[in-house]
């Protein structure tokens, strides 16, 4: 996963965290919890750059032109062949699927049931999809997910991390709106847009978009009662190395082991 773009802010991210669990080890000098605390002191100046911002990503600040490729840039700390992974997993990333058989036959496979031919398509330049704009708009960077309300049983195993949630029952958990050339796509996202007024704190009154989902055409039939939506914009994919870097052993030791989730993952059901 050290092929997933880095970016730097991510690498100040995980930097503060560790410097923050370092003020806690009983080996650190006063010089030097001095030291971490004016770097991870939250600013109250806005306006002027922050002291410490040279290099905010430590050995991982890229000096890469910012532009629009600003999120797809490798951490600038990678070795030779880590940086070799990173473009391999970016080039797959890019990579737009065809359906089999085909020529290509590096890049078939696609279907029958998809949401985008490539990767990049709904994490747009390695960043965060969007809405659409209008309900006219195609929805590439929207995911929708579909649930039916879960009974008492199944709710229990929702609170214990057993399941994620209720598929529908012919749509699954996930709508995919597109499919390969003779089949029909699950559905059209359609998305409607409600003006709504909310007033903020200092009296300030500003206009907000709530949306509205449903599916139209749907292909294999409509959706089973109750059948409950729910939007998903594509995450930005920055800082997924730096996470991946992390041994589950590692994140195991910090977990509660009251957590349900915790116990789940140790039992290997997740």
């Amino acid at each position: 996963m050290t092929a997933k773009p880095l970016l730097t802010a991510f690498a100040l991210a995980a930097a503060v965290t560790a410097a923050a669990a370092a003020l806690t080890r009983d080996d650190l000098s006063d010089a030097d919890r001095v030291r971490v605390e004016a770097v991870t002191k939250p600013t109250t100046d806005f306006s002027i750059g922050e002291p410490f911002e040279a290099m905010p990503g430590g050995k991982a600040t890229t000096r890469k032109t910012r532009d629009a490729n600003a999120l797809s840039h490798p951490s600038a700390n990678l070795s030779f062949e880590d940086q070799q992974l990173f473009l391999v997993g970016n080039g797959l990333f890019r990579k737009e699927w065809v359906s089999s058989p085909s020529s290509t036959q590096a890049s078939d496979g696609l279907g029958p049931l998809f949401n985008a031919r490539a990767c990049q398509s709904c994490h747009i330049k390695d960043g965060r999809g969007h809405a659409p704009a209008s309900a006219e708009d195609d929805a590439i960077s929207l995911l929708v997910r579909v649930s039916l309300p879960p009974d008492e049983a199944e709710q229990k195993a929702i609170e214990a991390g057993l399941r994620v949630a209720v598929p529908e029952p012919v749509y699954g958990l996930q709508i995919q709106d597109f499919a390969v050339a003779g089949l029909p796509a699950e559905g059209k996202i359609e998305i409607a847009y409600e003006a709504v007024q909310v007033e903020l704190a200092g009296g300030e009154v500003v206009e907000l978009r709530k949306p509205a989902l449903s599916i139209g055409n749907p292909g294999f039939g409509a959706l089973a009662d109750g059948a409950m939506l729910s939007a998903r914009i594509a995450p930005a994919m920055s800082g997924m190395g730096l996470l991946e870097a992390i041994h589950p052993a590692d994140i195991l030791a910090l977990a509660d082991p009251a957590m349900p989730m915790a116990t789940a993952f140790r039992a290997g059901r997740t």
